[in-house]
Parts: structure tokens; C-alpha cells; sequence
């Protein structure tokens, strides 16, 4: 579909929005960064950024966003988050706030962010949906492209209906099928995946009046619920069609692609198991690959 006319019936669908409204929804503000000041033991750091003229709301104390890089503002680079930043006070044309990091990348994001960067703030939130949208629609055409027949499980699924699935998409090929998790990576830390599920412990919310309710005993994703976890690599590579790929299974049952389980309660991934930069060990960003590593165990699971 062209962009015009996919503008033209989102217009349509939502009646009263204008171009300009859905301009200022999809797209950041961007800061332009003019000073930065590092504290004595590099343990913290000041910037100062100037307000353009297109912002439509002032910027309270508190607001967060992600520092990029002048080259992809400038479109010689992809998009990268070099540092977070927190806004601590607004004057008439800047912002003055404060540097933030994972301690452990804090000293190189420090040095990596340089004047002229700018600080991107998401004016109505609706990055993170935009991305987790864009990453299963690009996971849909990986997939696709790699000979997969792909159905996106329903979010939540009528008890009259039939059984809750708790995995994201199902992979058929050459009559295997395969059960895909997709998460993202950990933003404060993207060394790390995000491996979690919401809790219910006692078979609550959504699924409580369901015969088949199931029952989480941490916010760790479970094992038994996919056969692969697929994780976005967007956060570190700025291409929303990179993932890295894992096998939904404990080390206890590989050595060698299995992933660490959480201590006390072990049919549990742990949440923030590290992804290597390139993925390697128990992650690959082969597809292909994954699925061979899925055949190639003792039995195949079914939920």
C-alpha cells in the first residue's frame, strides 16, 4: 500500500485526526544536545539541550528519553540509544538534566556521547508499541521468507472457544511446527534479553474462570510455554528485522544451548540471561539453525 494512501485511511479510520496530529504521535521530539559535564569521578553526568520550535507541550521534571547519534539524525547511520537521559528542569529555549546508564556501560556511553547528539523524547508513548508491532510484522516476513507458513496466535482466546496459547506465533514447515515467543532486549541493559511473563500465581486475571488456567510461579517466562524464544535485536542494531534465537529449554537438559533457569523454581527461564554481541552459544540469529537445534532433541514438547 503507498504511504499516501496508508495515511489517507488512518485519517479515515480516526475520524478528526489530521496529518499533523499523526506527524507529532509517530515521530519524536529531538533536543539538539549543547553541553555536557561530567562530574570529577565519572560517576554522572549533566547535559544541557535546546527545545525546538515544533514541540507542542512544555517538558516536566522527570521526562526521559534516549540519546542518538547526530549521523542518524543527519541519515548516515542507524538508529542506536547511546546513553538515557532525564530531564530536571525546563527554561524558556533548553533543558537541563541528567545522564543515566546500566553502571556497568555508564564510563563508555560517557565517552561514546558527544555535543550535537540529540536527546529523542516519545511525546505520547507510543514507541514501544510501534516497535513491538514492527518487530512481529518483520519476524512474520523472516519467517515467511524462510519457508515457514506463519499464524499469529490470538492474544486471549474464549474459554468457549478452545485452549489459551501463550506463545506468540506458530512456525509450520515440512509438517514440523514450531511455538515462538517473541521478547525484546532488556532496555536498561541490552546485553541482556527480557525473558518475562505477568504473574499469576494463583491462575488469576484473564484466565481464571478457564479450566485450562495456567499458573506462573514467577514473572520468568516458563519453559513448557514455547519451543523458541526469538528476542529483537533492534535496541543494539537499529534494524528491526535482527533477532536472536533460543531454545526454550533448561541447561539441565543441554549444555550447550540450554538457557539458566531461575534457582528456586526451576521449570522457569531466568529473565535477563545475556545474548553475546554477535549472538552466540545458546543464541543464534539463524533461523533455520534454531529450528535444527529443536529437532535435534530427544523429544519434541508439547504444551
Amino acid at each position: 500500500m503507498p504511504a499516501s494512501t496508508t495515511i489517507e485511511a488512518l485519517l479515515a479510520r480516526f475520524g478528526g485526526a489530521t496529518v499533523q496530529m499523526l506527524d507529532r504521535v509517530l515521530t519524536p521530539y529531538r533536543l539538539r544536545v549543547s553541553s555536557i559535564h561530567a562530574a570529577p569521578d565519572g560517576k554522572s553526568a549533566q547535559f544541557e539541550a535546546a527545545i525546538p520550535a515544533d514541540v507542542w507541550t512544555a517538558f516536566e521534571e522527570g521526562t526521559t528519553g534516549k540519546i542518538v547519534p547526530k549521523a542518524h539524525i543527519q541519515g548516515n547511520a542507524p538508529w542506536k540509544e547511546i546513553i538515557k537521559a532525564r530531564i530536571r528542569t525546563a527554561r524558556e529555549h533548553c533543558v537541563v538534566g541528567e545522564l543515566y546508564f546500566a553502571p556497568s556501560r555508564f564510563a563508555a556511553a560517557l565517552r561514546a556521547v558527544k555535543v550535537g547528539d540529540y536527546l529523542e523524547i516519545d511525546p505520547f508513548g507510543v514507541t514501544s508499541k510501534i516497535e513491538s508491532a514492527l518487530c512481529e510484522a518483520a519476524l512474520f516476513q523472516v519467517a515467511t521468507a524462510a519457508g515457514f507458513t506463519v499464524t499469529r496466535m490470538p492474544e486471549n482466546v474464549a474459554k468457549h472457544v478452545g485452549t489459551q496459547n501463550y506463545f506468540d506465533f506458530r512456525l509450520e514447515r515440512a509438517s514440523h511446527v514450531y511455538r515462538v515467543e517473541l521478547k525484546s532486549l532488556w532496555g536498561t541493559d541490552t546485553t541482556k534479553a527480557r525473558l518475562i511473563h505477568t504473574v499469576s500465581k494463583e491462575g488469576g486475571g484473564k484466565n481464571s474462570k478457564r479450566e485450562d488456567k495456567q499458573v506462573w510461579s514467577t514473572s520468568s517466562c516458563r519453559f513448557q510455554d514455547q519451543d523458541i524464544f526469538a528476542v529483537s535485536m533492534w535496541l543494539r542494531t537499529g534494524r528491526v528485522t535482527d533477532f536472536a534465537f533460543a531454545l526454550s529449554a533448561p541447561e539441565s537438559r543441554h549444555k550447550k544451548w540450554g538457557l539458566p533457569v531461575v534457582p528456586d523454581y526451576p521449570h522457569h527461564v531466568t529473565q535477563n540471561p545475556p545474548i553475546d554481541d554477535p549472538p552466540s552459544g545458546p543464541w543464534t540469529m539463524d533461523l533455520n539453525e534454531i529450528c535444527r537445534r529443536f529437532d535435534s532433541l530427544p523429544k519434541r514438547r508439547r504444551a
